[in-house]
């Protein structure tokens, strides 16, 4: 016959485990990587259980934090969720500048409407994005960004208890902070390639004045692509450093945001 306090205690340990999983399974499927569409939901599951069987000796949360009725549940999941979604978004934005970067890019080469699907995010991009994209995925890897994430919820149930989101004024400003660096950090990411094109537009554009005879449609066109890929390529020795400066920097941040969040 099983003991009462053997089952007491596996049942408070399940409703733990299930309160963690509330705030660890929405950010795995909002972040960048494991929220990409080609992974399977099977997968995110099993992480998700994974990360809560890790944070479940460590983190300082009761049974008894569960809300008793079914409404007090709905706001509690709804806090969770979007507790987790502000956590992802300003890791979403430093992709998202370098999506943006590229698409810019891209367009300036002529190679606007030669889109690709984006397996990430699943919506068209560049080519030049693309590249610049799986790049940024591979230095966040490299760098452990990801364990930024695992030491943030780590933290995240000492300052913000479950069920207890306070979204603020600074919470908001965070916010609007952040979208306007992402569009600086993408002028930072297209300006070699940006201004060798702009440069090469130039002088197709002074050739074509000073010898009409030149078919500049014809040749600049290939022009431009070579020009672009070359300094999009010279590019990536600036590219790295910058991207490594962005994911510390949001490893400095997101601890300070989730604390924030606790009011």
């Amino acid at each position: 016959m099983v003991d009462a306090t053997l089952l007491n205690w596996t049942l408070n340990q399940f409703l733990v485990m299930v309160m963690i999983m509330i705030r660890v399974g929405p950010l795995l499927f909002l972040m960048p990587i494991t929220g990409s569409r080609n992974v399977p939901s099977q997968v995110k599951i099993l992480l998700t259980a994974a990360t809560a069987l890790v944070l479940l000796p460590v983190v300082p949360v009761q049974a008894e934090q569960m809300p008793a009725t079914f409404s007090g549940f709905l706001i509690f999941v709804v806090s969770e969720v979007a507790f987790a979604a502000i956590l992802a978004v300003f890791t979403r934005l430093i992709f998202d500048a370098v999506q943006i970067a590229g698409q810019m890019v891209g367009i300036q080469m002529g190679m606007g409407m030669a889109g690709v699907l984006d397996p990430q995010f699943g919506n068209q991009t560049s080519l030049i994005g693309q590249l610049w994209n799986l790049i940024a995925i591979l230095i966040f890897l490299a760098v452990d960004g990801h364990h930024l994430y695992i030491k943030t919820l780590h933290v995240s149930f000492i300052w913000v208890a479950p069920g207890t989101l306070h979204i603020g004024q600074a919470t908001f400003e965070g916010l609007m902070q952040g979208t306007s660096l992402m569009f600086v950090m993408s002028v930072k990411i297209m300006a070699p390639a940006s201004a060798a094109v702009f440069f090469s537009h130039i002088a197709m554009g002074i050739i074509a004045k000073t010898v009409p005879q030149i078919p500049i449609l014809i040749v600049g066109m290939p022009i431009n692509i070579g020009v672009g890929f070359i300094f999009v390529g010279l590019s990536l020795v600036y590219f790295l450093p910058l991207m490594i400066g962005q994911f510390e920097m949001l490893g400095r941040l997101l601890p300070r945001l989730a604390q924030g969040l606790g009011g």
